[in-house]
């Protein structure tokens, strides 16, 4: 049964009176006019309707929903101004009556079929009955009938209104999934996917029951949100006039868009009281509530108490969503960006600043920031990398060079320090630096931390990606270009890795460099560890610092060798040792002329080769010409001799290098060198002047002689007179001329022994021919075993016994041998009587 018409329509002609002129000011309250469609959707919202049609006619707009037919209390709203089918409805379509009106933009005469109710409405307040249509739906039929907007033009700027309706129209109804424009066939349509449970009252943390995904589509093209809700309880009296959808309480809400599984920004964020208003958010996102608005919606009191406890719900909500979000893996510095960030658009006592304030306490003491390389920490857990942006250029940035341990102690703050996520914006950085706290650390302030400690604890492959990061700024590392410049800080820091592992500085405090790049051999000046140095990453740095390779004689001069001055061999690191060797021989391969004499000068006084005692002591290191080297005949010559030292075994390799720096062969026989004539001087001084004639030097010495004669042995003996006396025999005994003119004009001759001679006349040494050792005089060359050489000389020089056997096989012409033969043999001897005495003599001639 429908409302009585005239009833209601003499009521409204009593209140309004017969001349309605002013009420048409009511068609005219919005900027644009085809607001009225929003208007009409949210009627069917309302009304509960899940489908809404609008079909646009040529004469006519009409407009189809499914939801809850009309009662008398609608007829009585829809016909007033100041009325509502539910008291409290601030923004339904009750309230004043003033949604509805927006229709007269259009039309003065609009048609309503619902249920048992089919009236128009003129003069915007006056119902007349019409005839019923069938079907079950609600219709709204809206003629063109305006003198003042002609038909075309209405149907043009509603077809373009309908044609621009986005899917964020269904965005935030409860009720509404399809919503068809009636323009190409452009449908619109809704489905929502919530989370079990149910929706989260104001002051409770969110749960999963307050969010729901829900896909929009027009056409082909979709998007997806996901939205949270809070619901609204408490408000008291600021309440009052607070809209509700149908039965169900009102909420606030947040929307964010979602693409390919991440949160992404929205467009614009203007405020939404169900549909979008006027008033800009400056958000990423979207927020909805039950917001009290002006009639045309075209502004939201700030101020409007009911408003501001909305806020301050939503605000709590955001810090909910914020945790949600993070738990899931979604809240990226992305997603941060989205937030209200900016101080000059949330000024205090500005309506969203509780917004701000809600999100600024959140970061600052939640682990709510992404943090570089995942996770989530608090303000305090966090560092900004300065200039740190992806796809920024730089080879290597602070947050990819330091790992949260390494940024800890390089702040030695006793845990993980972590960058904030590199993506982060410029505006999210200065927030977070400047609202929340989160430190900046420059390239500057790392280099300026670096510590021999902390660098000493990193591997050869983060120090090799400290030079590539370095290298990218020449600002830290480089020389003052001009007076009053600094140098770059990192040219006193520490940060060359030396092969043995030590962290030194690049330059000495001159501006010198205090390290080198290492050759082709180990070397034992400061280098600059070879894992490293071969590093394609760390190259340009080290080239960039102007290194290079050392030069191998100086290092051996002014480095090696020095560092062997007083060097305890207990001291010494063989495996440096042999190093040191390597660039030693390579210095005596390259170095020119004068510098391989100079290096070799240096060589012989500098203790640096070990000696092996030829009598069992300890070693020790010593000078190469104070060193044999090792063979048979020298280890018999100095065998046990305490004064003797052969170089150490272990230089097998480099013996040919080592005779050319002085270590012997041979045993050595100190003599002054005879001249051109074959004299020795021996004296030259005023009025005396004495020489040895043919290489005689009375005063040579045999290097071991005297030990050796006085420790006889065969072997020993044998390589004495063989090898040390007979080829020196000059050396032995000799003529010495003597002077008081340098010309000799009047000289007097000398027969003299050597030093040599007389030691080896002091001593019994040689063997006899019952084995036992004698004094030379005690012997004849004859007595000597058959390996000594027959030395007359030597024999002569040494005052030994004439050798009778031997002046008689000389004078015989039959060999010593023969007559020694025969005195060991007695029956040969009468053996030749007997046959000489047979024989006829031979004349004498």
């Amino acid at each position: 049964m429908s409302a009585d018409y005239e009833k209601i329509r003499d009521e409204n002609i009593a209140r309004y009176g017969w001349d309605t002129a002013v009420l048409d000011l009511l068609g005219q309250l919005y900027s644009e006019r085809t607001h009225f469609i929003f208007e009409l959707i949210q009627n069917a919202e309302d009304a509960g309707a899940t489908e809404l049609a609008f079909e646009l006619f040529g004469d006519r707009l009409e407009v189809r929903h499914d939801g809850r037919p009309f009662t008398e209390a609608d007829v009585r709203g829809v016909c007033g101004v100041g009325q509502s089918a539910k008291s409290g409805d601030l923004v339904a379509i009750g309230k004043f009556g003033i949604g509805f009106k927006a229709v007269y933009a259009y039309t003065k005469s609009p048609r309503v079929y619902s249920g048992g109710e089919h009236f128009r409405i003129e003069s915007y307040v006056r119902p007349f009955g019409v005839e019923a249509l069938s079907g079950a739906l609600t219709r709204f039929v809206f003629p063109f009938d305006l003198e003042t907007v002609p038909a075309a033009t209405a149907v043009r700027e509603i077809g373009a209104a309908l044609g621009a309706l986005s899917p964020g129209t269904l965005l935030f109804l409860r009720n509404i999934s399809r919503l068809s424009t009636g323009v190409d066939g452009t449908v619109i349509s809704r489905s929502v996917s919530v989370s079990a449970g149910s929706a989260v009252s104001a002051g409770s943390a969110v749960s999963a029951g307050s969010r729901r995904r829900v896909t929009l589509s027009r056409d082909r093209a979709q998007e997806e949100w996901l939205v949270w809700h809070r619901e609204v309880e408490g408000l008291g009296d600021a309440a009052d006039g607070v809209p509700g959808l149908g039965e169900l309480a009102p909420r606030v809400e947040i929307a964010f868009r979602v693409a390919d599984g991440q949160v992404v920004a929205c467009g614009r964020s203007p405020l939404t009281v169900y549909f979008p208003t006027e008033k800009e958010t400056f958000l990423g996102f979207l927020i909805q509530g039950p917001y009290r608005t002006t009639p045309a919606r075209d502004n939201v009191p700030g101020h409007d108490p009911s408003n501001q406890a909305l806020v301050r719900q939503t605000a709590g909500l955001l810090t909910d969503v914020l945790r949600e979000l993070r738990d899931e893996g979604l809240l990226t510095v992305e997603v941060l960006g989205m937030l209200p960030l900016d101080a000059a658009r949330f000024e205090p006592g500005s309506m969203f600043r509780p917004l701000f304030e809600s999100v600024r306490d959140a970061l600052a003491g939640e682990p709510l920031i992404p943090a570089d390389g995942g996770g989530y920490r608090t303000a305090a857990e966090l560092k900004l990398a300065a200039g740190e942006s992806r796809g920024d250029g730089l080879s290597d940035g602070l947050a990819q060079l330091l790992g949260p341990d390494q940024l800890g102690a390089l702040y030695e703050a006793g845990r993980a320090v972590y960058f904030v996520d590199g993506a982060a914006g410029a505006e999210l950085r200065r927030y977070l630096r400047d609202e929340i706290g989160v430190e900046e650390v420059t390239a500057a302030d790392m280099v300026s931390r670096l510590t021999g400690d902390f660098l000493q604890a990193q591997p050869d492959e983060w120090i090799a990606r400290l030079y590539a990061f370095l290298a990218t700024d020449s600002r830290l590392w480089r020389a003052p270009r001009f007076e009053d410049e600094p140098p770059g800080p990192a040219r006193a820091k520490p940060i060359i890795r030396l092969e043995d592992g030590r962290q030194v500085a690049p330059f000495d405090a001159e501006g010198r460099p205090a390290v080198y790049l290492p050759g082709p051999a180990a070397s034992s000046v400061p280098t600059v560890r070879r894992a490293i140095a071969d590093s394609p990453v760390a190259q340009p740095f080290l080239a960039a610092l102007n290194l290079t390779a050392p030069d191998v004689i100086a290092e051996v001069l002014d480095i090696i060798l020095p560092s062997y001055d007083d060097l305890d061999i207990d001291e010494l690191d063989l495996a440096r040792h042999d190093a040191d060797l390597d660039t030693v021989m390579r210095a005596l391969d390259d170095a020119p002329a004068g510098s391989r004499e100079e290096l070799l000068t240096r060589l012989a006084r500098t203790a640096f080769l070990i000696g092996e005692n030829a009598a069992g002591g300890p070693p020790r290191l010593m000078p190469p010409p104070a060193l044999y080297q090792r063979s048979k005949d020298l280890e018999v010559y100095f065998d046990q001799n305490p004064d003797a030292w052969f170089a150490a075994d272990r230089y097998g390799p480099w013996l040919v290098q080592l005779r050319g720096m002085g270590v012997r062969q041979v045993v050595d026989v100190h003599a002054r060198p005879a001249n051109q004539l074959g004299y020795v001087v021996l004296v030259v001084d005023f009025g005396r002047n004495e020489r040895g004639l043919d290489g005689f030097d009375p005063q040579a010495e045999i290097d071991g002689l005297d030990f050796a004669l006085s420790h006889p042995n065969d072997a020993r003996s044998e390589y004495v007179w063989n090898v040390l006396l007979a080829p020196n025999r000059r050396l032995i005994a000799g003529v010495v001329e003597k002077s008081v003119l340098q010309s000799f004009s009047d000289s007097t001759m000398e027969r003299v022994q050597s030093a040599i001679a007389l030691a080896a006349e002091r001593e019994a040494w040689l063997p006899g021919r019952d084995g036992t050792f004698c004094r030379p005089a005690e012997l004849s060359l004859d007595d000597l075993p058959a390996p000594y050489t027959r030395d007359e000389g030597l024999a002569q020089g040494l005052q030994m016994l004439q050798p009778v056997v031997g002046q008689a096989a000389r004078r015989l012409g039959v060999p010593a041998e023969v007559l020694w033969g025969l005195s060991e043999h007695p029956d040969l001897v009468e053996l030749v009587e007997r046959e000489l005495l047979s024989r006829p003599p031979r004349p004498r001639q």
